[in-house]
Parts: structure tokens; C-alpha cells; sequence
């Protein structure tokens, strides 16, 4: 379940990025002073904050929850291992970035060192 968790916190890492992604096409002075309100585009504005929140703050619970179980230094390198290799693909599915073969392959080489980092973790009672 520990695992699960940590898959989980990823995925958040992930949608955290793209909220601070899309806000950062809004200056911090039109935050503060809730400017963003007026335009056409609030309502989107006004989710990105929301995911910015709730994704962070999902995440921070996950991982610490994955770690009740999961040594830290697997923990750590899992979570950012995915997390890596997971805005990679987006970054080249929604955005339409270049994705190249050599990219692939390191990805792959990510993914055989976190499962590495799973099968030589001691094992937690």
C-alpha cells in the first residue's frame, strides 16, 4: 500500500508542476490584488490555484505516508523518479514537445533503477 502512496504522490507532483506552470502566465501582482478577477480567463486562474493547494498538499501527505514504510533514500529517488519521467510524457502528449528516442531510453534506464531501488530495499516489518 506504502508503494501506492508513493505512486500517488507523483502523480501530484506532476499536476502541482502544471498548476505553477499555468500560473506562471500570471504576474503575482495581479494575484494579490485579485486583478485576474476581470479577465475572461478567471475561472481557469482560480483552478490553477485551487490544484496548487490541493496538489501540494496531497503530495506532502502521500510521501510522508509512503515513508512510514519506505526507506527514505528509495523513497526520495522513486518519487522523483517518476515524477521525472511522468512530466516528460505529458510534457510530449499535451504540450507536443519532442520526444526522442534517446529521451526513451534514459526514461527506460529511470524506471530499471527505481525498480532496483524497490527489490534491494530491506524489507520494513
Amino acid at each position: 500500500m506504502h508503494w501506492i502512496f508513493l505512486i500517488l504522490a507523483s502523480i501530484c507532483e506532476i499536476c502541482w508542476l502544471y498548476c505553477i506552470r499555468y500560473l506562471n502566465f500570471v504576474s503575482f501582482e495581479s494575484l494579490i490584488t485579485l486583478q485576474f478577477l476581470q479577465k475572461g480567463n478567471s475561472l481557469s486562474i482560480i483552478l490553477a490555484l485551487i490544484g496548487y493547494a490541493g496538489f501540494g498538499i496531497a503530495n506532502v501527505l502521500l510521501f510522508s505516508m509512503a515513508m512510514k514504510k519506505i526507506p527514505a533514500s528509495t523513497a526520495f529517488s522513486t518519487w522523483t523518479g517518476l515524477a521525472l519521467c511522468g512530466t516528460t510524457l505529458v510534457d510530449a502528449y499535451l504540450l507536443q514537445l519532442d520526444f526522442t528516442a534517446t529521451q526513451g531510453l534514459f526514461m527506460i534506464l529511470i524506471c530499471g533503477g527505481i525498480l532496483g531501488m524497490k527489490m534491494s530495499a530491506p524489507s520494513s516489518k
